[in-house]
Parts: structure tokens; sequence; C-alpha cells
């Protein structure tokens, strides 16, 4: 009798065991392999593009500066957290208490302190995954007057929709200015201490007539729409009353001690000085809803391309859909394209770098020009450039993954001074790159210096290269 019951219970087990290997290939598919299916636009969404006029005759009010290296980028951010009177709204993909992370969170706090209203908007997986242990971060979401939430929160309720992710960077301080570009908040982009970091790019955009510009008030719906987004929840991780006084203490000391350190924190007051003016600055995005997207920002970006002859993308990498080879294809017809990315022993995406491998030929096929970029550091800037006027510069990957899964915002910028900036700057990037041409002809650039992969990287590669193809859209 013993026997058959310990039968009957194995066979249990076994049911309950296949139940949920079937339910865990099924999210398997139902995340992997359903976003990768191929998208199109609604006919509303078609007739939508190319609707918004990007250029003007006349500089608005709404001035703007480039922000390319990172120790200035984290001290613009604490500039503008210690120039907060009333609001602080902060969204990010990436956040670590790491020394350029703990400077920001200690500014956050410090703020609060001070009576300003903080909200906080984070990706719930990376929130995780880099937070999840931080009493700092416990403490910060606890302060009265910050309110704190992740975007696509993981649970078992979303368990279907986990792949989408929130990839939306920006700062913005009352109704006066804002940051936004493709900046993570880490040492990796922030500061001077980290080993291996990413050069990247933000724009930062003061308001001449404060709470009235046309992309303030752009970025300002979109965030209100995210916020309310039915998969943002409100984070309030309980904290021990001795953890409480003691990482307080640590976040006051620490503002304190770094805008002690640098005057030109706390006491700085030139944001129309080091700014300049903007004819006009619009801001397009990918949706908010943590789900699959309709790739309105691929084919906007296709129109504002198609309306000039000189066109320059900088993407870190490249993983094209049928979609994404089709526009620079139709693109290139009528404009010289040249592509801005890194070399593949100098990228720090290793999938971007194995997609490049195995797709170069293709991406040659559609006509542009590759600049295969082996500078010191990897670039991790996501910019275009249209003719001598038009800037487009954000979060925006030249991939899949930024075309159909994730939130992402881009500024298009008509100025002739910020256009001539960046192309100062894409010299320098193709001196170093190997010029490749449509039909193959390679050129060294003049300060190119390459460097060979190691062997164990080469062989990394190709078992990548292997693994990566069923799964290259969501990389």
């Amino acid at each position: 009798m013993k026997n058959q019951e310990d039968k009957g219970l194995k066979n249990i087990i076994k049911i309950i065991l296949k139940c949920l290997l079937v339910f865990v290939l099924l999210v398997v598919v139902v995340n992997l392999i359903g976003p990768a299916l191929p998208a199109k636009l609604t006919e509303e969404q078609k007739e939508q593009i190319g609707k918004t006029e990007y250029e003007s005759e006349e500089a608005g009010n709404e001035r703007i500066l480039c922000v390319d290296d990172n120790n200035e980028a984290l001290l613009w951010r604490l500039r503008m957290i210690e120039s907060a009177r009333e609001k602080i709204i902060f969204s990010t993909f990436d956040f670590r208490e790491d020394d350029s992370g703990t400077d920001v969170m200690a500014a956050l706090y410090g703020a609060a302190e001070r009576g300003v209203k903080v909200q906080i908007l984070l990706d719930d997986l990376n929130r995780i995954v880099q937070l999840g242990n931080s009493d700092l971060f416990r403490v910060l979401c606890s302060h009265e007057n910050i309110e704190v939430k992740s975007y696509n929160t993981v649970s078992l309720k979303n368990i279907f929709r986990e792949n989408y992710r929130m990839h939306d960077k920006y700062l913005i301080i009352d109704d006066e200015m804002y940051l936004l570009g493709g900046r993570n908040t880490n040492d990796i982009f922030l500061g001077d201490t980290a080993q291996w970091i990413n050069i990247d790019r933000e724009i930062l955009v003061y308001e001449t007539e404060p709470g009235k510009g046309e992309s303030f008030l752009q970025l300002m719906d979109y965030f209100t729409e995210i916020w309310n987004e039915s998969g943002a929840d409100t984070l309030k991780p309980s904290v021990k009353k001795e953890k409480l006084k003691e990482c307080s203490e640590i976040l006051k000391s620490r503002n304190a001690s770094v805008c002690r350190e640098n005057s030109a924190i706390k006491n700085y007051d030139n944001w129309i000085e080091d700014t300049y003016p903007a004819n006009k600055i619009t801001l397009i995005d990918n949706g908010v809803a943590a789900k699959k997207k309709k790739p309105v920002m691929l084919y906007e970006l296709e129109y504002i391309m198609k309306q000039g002859t000189d066109v320059v993308i900088q993407t870190p990498y490249v993983i094209c859909d049928n979609n994404m080879y089709e526009v620079l294809s139709n693109v290139s017809r009528s404009a010289d394209v040249k592509i801005i990315l890194n070399a593949v022993e100098r990228g720090s995406n290793p999938w971007g770098c194995t997609d490049y491998m195995n797709n170069k030929k293709n991406i040659m096929k559609q006509g542009v020009t590759l600049y295969e970029l082996m500078n010191e550091d990897a670039v991790h800037t996501k910019t275009i450039l249209v003719d001598d006027n038009i800037s487009v510069v954000g979060s925006y990957n030249w991939d899949a993954r930024s075309t159909y899964l994730d939130t992402e915002l881009m500024l298009v910028i008509d100025s002739k001074e910020l256009n001539r900036h960046i192309r100062e700057l894409n010299e320098t990037y193709m001196e170093k790159s190997i010029e490749v041409l449509p039909d193959g002809t390679e050129t060294v650039g003049a300060a190119y210096q390459g460097v060979e992969l190691s062997d164990s990287k080469k062989w990394f590669y190709r078992i990548l290269r292997v693994v990566i193809r069923p799964i290259r859209y969501l990389l």
C-alpha cells in the first residue's frame, strides 16, 4: 500500500514539474519570441508621420548646452539639483550606489530636506539588480518629500511582459530646466572614478520663460503619462530605525561634503551665460506602455533624415530588422548616410558587437558608409545629424530593442551651433576609425590605433555569433 502511495506521489510530482516546465517555456516564448515578431504602424500613426515642423527661422525661448564630458555631466546634475526650489523629477534606466550614484542620491535627499518635492521613476528590473540591497536607496525612498515609482514591476502579474524596459534618462528642475540624453546614473557614465567608462551625450535645456518652452511642456506631458502608467508602482520599502538614522546622516554628510569641496555646485548661477539659443526643440517618444511598441520613432526619424542630403548616425551598435534596413536604404537613396559605431575591439556591448560581425554586409548593402570607431573608451552616444542645422540627441540606439521594446526619448534640435559642435567631434571620431564604403573599400583614419582581440575573446565571439541568432532583436 505504501509503495503505491509513494508511486502516486512521484507521479503527481512529475506532473507538477512538467506543468512548471511548460509554463516556463511559455514565458520564454512570450517574452523572447513574441516581441520579435514584425510590428507595423496603424493607419492613424502613418498619417501622423511627418506632420510635425522641426525647424524655425527665429530663436525660441529655450537655450541649450551639449554635455559630452562625464565629469561635467555629474557636475551639471549636482548644480541643477542644488538649484531646485519646488520640484525635481528624475528618471533613469540604470541607477547604482557607486560614487557618482551616491552623489546624486545625496543631492536628491538634500533637496528633499530643504522641502523640495522629488519624484523618482526607475526601471524596475535594473532597480532590483543594482539597488535591491541598498540601504541608502531605501532611506531615500522613505523621505516624506520623495515619491519613488518603478516602471514595469517585476512580478507574477507582469511575467509575460518583463522584456519591456524603461530606457529614458532625464532630470527636470522646477519649471526652469531639464537635462535629457543617453547617460545612466552610475560611474560608467558620470565622474572620473571608474576604470571602465562609456562616453555619452546629453542636452541641458534652460527655459528663459519658465514653464513655457515647447519641449519642456512636451517632456512634462510625457512624464505625467508614464508616471500614471498602469505598470508604474509606488515604492515604499521598510527601513529599520537604526538604518534610517545612520543612512540619512551618510546622505546629508555626503551632500554637504560634495558642495563644500566644489563651490561651483551650490553657488552656480550662470545658466544664461553658459547656454546658447536654439531655434526650435521638439521631443519625440516611443510610447509609455510596457508592451510591444509600434515603430513610430523609427519612421519619424526616417522622415527627419529624408529632409536632408548629409546624414550622420552615431550609435553604439547596429542591430536591424527588415524595417530598419529599409529605412537606411530609403534615406541613402537621397542622402549621403554615414554611421559611426564602436569597432568590435572597443565595443562595450558584446551582443551588439556580435550582431555586427554577423550582419555587417547586410548593413553595407543599404548604401551607407560605416566608421568603425577605435576610441580610447567605448562611445555610447545616440545622435543623428541632418545637414547643418538639425541634431537629434537622446536614448534611442539604432537597434530593434529601442524600436519595438523600450521607452525612448529623442530631442530634435534646430541649431546650427549645436550641429557644428557635434560635427567637429565626429570628425575626430572619424579620424580614429576605419571607413568602410558600401562596396567594401576600407580606409584607415589618420588617428586610428588598432588593437587585436585576445584569443579568449575570439572564441567568445565565435560561440556568441551562433547563440544570439534566434534572439538578436531582443539584445
